[in-house]
């Protein structure tokens, strides 16, 4: 019996920029971000998301974006690859293990405080209130799980108009 040999991952970098979604209704079509707001290629993203298959699909999303994307399954390690370098974006999950997405953003924003406007949040838990509040505290940027790639697009765009 042969092994099964995973094929390798598709080089996202070299392709010019398009959107994508993961919707497989064909008659829903993303509408690309206006020019004017979205980030330079090469502009670098920390990924905070601590399921595997789905950190796969928005890393390899956001790579196809050309962004230079660093993803981690947790807050901790987030915090390890802030206190390296700034990022120019960063997607993060509400509900991760040991430190959770609040928790991530008031450490980051102590250590780096121009980093607050630079979050994306995304979050299965659009009724919870704690969660909620905290949103409308740092009046954050957010996507609520399930959503499509154009959504993630548009939450960028949101971002660099904040930036402005």
């Amino acid at each position: 019996m042969r092994p099964r040999v995973r094929p390798p991952l598709p080089d996202f970098r070299y392709r010019p920029a398009e959107t994508i979604t993961l919707d497989l209704d064909a008659a829903q079509v993303a509408k690309p971000v206006p020019p004017d707001y979205v980030f330079r290629p090469g502009q670098r993203v920390l990924l905070l998301e601590d399921r595997d298959e789905f950190r796969e699909v928005l890393h390899d999303y956001l790579a196809y974006r050309s962004f230079q994307v660093t993803s981690v399954p947790s807050g901790v390690e987030g915090l390890r690859e802030i206190m390296k370098d700034p990022f120019d974006l960063i997607v993060c999950d509400m509900m991760m293990p040991q430190v959770g997405g609040e928790m991530f953003y008031w450490a980051v924003t102590r250590v780096r405080p121009a980093a607050a406007q630079r979050f994306v949040f995304f979050t299965g838990h659009q009724n919870n209130p704690r969660i909620n509040f905290f949103f409308q505290r740092v009046k954050a940027t957010v996507l609520i799980k399930p959503f499509k790639l154009a959504a993630l697009d548009s939450a960028i765009g949101n971002v660099v108009r904040k930036l402005s």
